[in-house]
């Protein structure tokens, strides 16, 4: 009995760590390196968070536009995405996807559709073709509200293609920029299609009513426009007058007034609110 007492007691020494054993337990190499990696993932998240809470000075935010636009530019099939992008270049949608909100082709050459998908879309790019041929495109930055008034934006500004090539593949080299000039630069009523200033550019999108809350037939009251697919443009007074001294947007020999073969209206859905812009 005595000795089976003795044999049980030294047994369970053996097993029972010692205080100083005890105090300081041991870690595996693995367990060290596990613990490393956990505090670099902590590390790089903070470095992260800081990033994203701190504001981005001027030059950031222009870089991180200019990369996402040429990413843009690259995956756009050539034609009027690619030259819209190119075109926005700078302005405060810059960078940022486009959507066709309006296509005449599609949606009706009525003033009624151009507002239905157009207003309330934030900044709207016109873009347009003639039927001979000739591109052009009118930039918007404060959107259209069917407002039944006018507004001044220095923003604005109509855009011809020197040729349906730098049209097709957003050659900036190819786009003459016609900046707003004079006030108003923007005419937003409900009853006619997109118009840059009193001349600059009207596309009145069906027979302009000959008086009411639209004000469509401006110095014309009388006048009936007849087709719907009518544009009309005289440079010089509100807008910037072109290069080659041709008096409107559209082709040399078309003069002022003239049909539209193509009409679309490009916006960016990050863009879209209620409220109205400001220039």
């Amino acid at each position: 009995m005595i000795t089976t007492t003795m044999t049980t007691t030294s047994s369970l020494s053996a097993r029972v760590p010692s205080p100083r054993t005890m105090m300081m337990p041991s870690i595996s190499r693995s367990s060290r390196r596990d613990e490393k990696k956990v505090l670099v993932v902590r590390s790089g998240f903070f470095d992260e968070f800081m990033k994203a809470i701190t504001p981005k000075n001027a030059e950031e935010i222009r870089e991180e536009k200019a990369l996402k636009r040429e990413r843009l530019i690259a995956s756009s099939p050539k034609g009027a995405m690619k030259s819209a992008l190119r075109l926005l270049e700078n302005t405060v949608i810059d960078g940022e996807e486009l959507v066709v909100a309006y296509d005449a082709a599609r949606d009706g050459w009525t003033a009624s559709a151009f507002h239905q998908k157009c207003d309330g879309k934030g900044p709207c790019l016109i873009v347009a073709k003639t039927e001979k041929g000739a591109r052009f495109a009118a930039y918007n930055p404060l959107g259209f509200f069917s407002l039944e008034d006018y507004r001044d934006c220095p923003g604005a500004f109509l855009c011809v293609f020197k040729s349906e090539q730098s049209f097709l593949n957003g050659d900036a080299s190819g786009m003459e920029i016609l900046r707003n000039v004079g006030s108003p630069a923007i005419f937003d009523f409900g009853a006619q299609g997109p118009s840059f200033g009193p001349d600059g550019l009207r596309i009145p999108l069906g027979n302009a009513p000959a008086n009411g809350s639209s004000y469509a037939g401006i110095g014309e009251a009388t006048t009936n426009y007849g087709s719907s697919k009518k544009a009309i443009s005289r440079l010089g007074s509100h807008y910037a007058g072109r290069s080659d001294g041709v008096t409107s947007v559209f082709a040399k020999g078309e003069k002022n007034e003239t049909n539209l073969k193509e009409l679309v209206a490009l916006v960016s859905p990050s863009m879209e609110r209620d409220g109205l812009y400001v220039s």
